[in-house]
């Protein structure tokens, strides 16, 4: 496994695996290791949201704080003028927490409760996106009853394909988020009997891990007519909320593929709303974090069977759900290169037969204390993150 391309996240060099250049076998974190943890490059993150900013037609991005809640990754974001999508008041907190105000704050999910909307109108959060029409009746009630105005922005299905995992897809007519275009009548008879509610937002989210940006030319394409209409209608109508869901290609390293991909997507935004008058609001999560961080484990027992060699490692399900949760890839690379290769099972020590990472994965030779990097754990490895068997949590260390 020679990696030498410049673009690429992880090249061997002397045999001795480089993350973004940087010697993995030379860390202090190695040299003293004791448990998984993961190790992350935020100069990765801040590339990204350079790239995000490229787009002049940007309002702001706000973060999808579900996808890494790190505070230092969140204090990064926090520098570069960015805010943060929720979906808990638990993410609110620390979002205040690490130095975010309520007016950076966009609040989603699909299961708000009294408590958590009453917050968040006492305290002006800078916009409440309403998924269903008795969630929108909820948020009229408080607001009354706290004799406050709220801002709200309505996140429609706008019934799209975007071809990923069933478990994240998440625009199509029966999905538990978002209203449906069909819900509208109902959505204006509460808009037009409250003085509480500022309509200041449409917005939609198709899905997570989308590669094909087509795919989101299709529903800006559908949103947009909707959103003129409405702007006639009402005149604090100023935002757009494109959403977020760009993903990345978990088997390809060469950063310069992501970097085209957004481009791409840009190209569309650049097309398709020109002419509207309107903030653009983007919720990326994934695109900007993933590649950050790569998670740390060692090789325990190499255990043959009849038909499998199982490399069995000290980190599992509790610290990387996906690949077990909805069969998501992470590319494994051992931090020492050998000449010959093996096929293995990559399994991990919780007390679960579905932990396994890789039923057959091709790799260079391993051996028992062997140190692997598993890549693109950035999002969605820390946040989905368990004690199960009373496993550590990995700790956070940065290059």
């Amino acid at each position: 496994m020679s990696l030498d391309n410049s673009n690429n996240l992880f090249t061997y060099k002397n045999n001795s695996l480089h993350f973004n250049r940087h010697d993995l076998m030379q860390h202090q974190c190695i040299k003293n290791y004791k448990s998984p943890f993961l190790l992350y490059d935020l100069n990765i993150v801040q590339d990204r949201l350079n790239w995000l900013k490229e787009w002049k037609g940007l309002g702001r991005l706000h973060f999808a704080m579900k996808s890494n809640y790190t505070e230092d990754v969140l204090k990064l974001i926090l520098k570069n003028g960015c805010g943060v999508d929720v979906v808990s008041l638990g993410e609110i907190k620390l979002a205040l927490k690490v130095g975010f105000k309520p007016q950076d704050i966009l609040f989603s999910g699909v299961a708000k409760t009294v408590s958590e909307i009453e917050w968040a109108v006492q305290n002006d959060l800078y916009q409440i996106n309403v998924e269903s029409i008795s969630e929108l009746k909820r948020v009229d009630q408080i607001s009354q009853r706290l004799n406050k105005q709220v801002n709200v922005g309505l996140r429609l299905n706008p019934e799209v394909d975007a071809k990923t995992h069933p478990n994240i897809a998440t625009a199509l007519k029966d999905s538990k988020f978002g209203l449906n275009l069909s819900d509208l009548p109902a959505v204006e008879s509460v808009l037009k009997s409250t003085k509480q509610i500022q309509l200041k937002s449409l917005s939609f989210h198709i899905g997570s891990q989308v590669m094909d940006v087509t795919i989101f030319q299709e529903a800006i394409v559908r949103m947009k007519a909707i959103f003129s209409d409405f702007q006639k209608r009402y005149s604090s109508l100023d935002r757009f909320d494109l959403g977020g869901g760009l993903g990345i290609n978990y088997k390809d390293h060469d950063i310069s593929h992501d970097q085209k991909r957004w481009q791409d997507l840009k190209a569309i935004y650049e097309k398709e709303l020109a002419g509207i008058k309107a903030d653009f609001l983007i919720e990326m999560g994934r695109f900007v974090v993933a590649r950050s961080a790569i998670l740390i484990a060692q090789l325990q027992y190499i255990k043959k069977t009849e038909n499998k060699t199982i490399a069995i490692l000290d980190v599992g399900m509790n610290n990387l759900l996906r690949p077990m949760l909805y069969q998501a890839y992470h590319q494994l690379y051992p931090l020492t290169q050998r000449q010959a290769k093996q096929t293995y099972m990559i399994a991990g020590p919780i007390c679960e037969s579905s932990d396994i990472f890789h039923q057959d994965i091709e790799l260079t030779e391993l051996q028992e204390g062997d140190f692997v990097a598993i890549a693109d754990a950035g999002a969605y490895a820390k946040s989905m993150a368990s004690n199960y068997n009373l496993q550590p949590i990995a700790e956070d260390y940065f290059l």
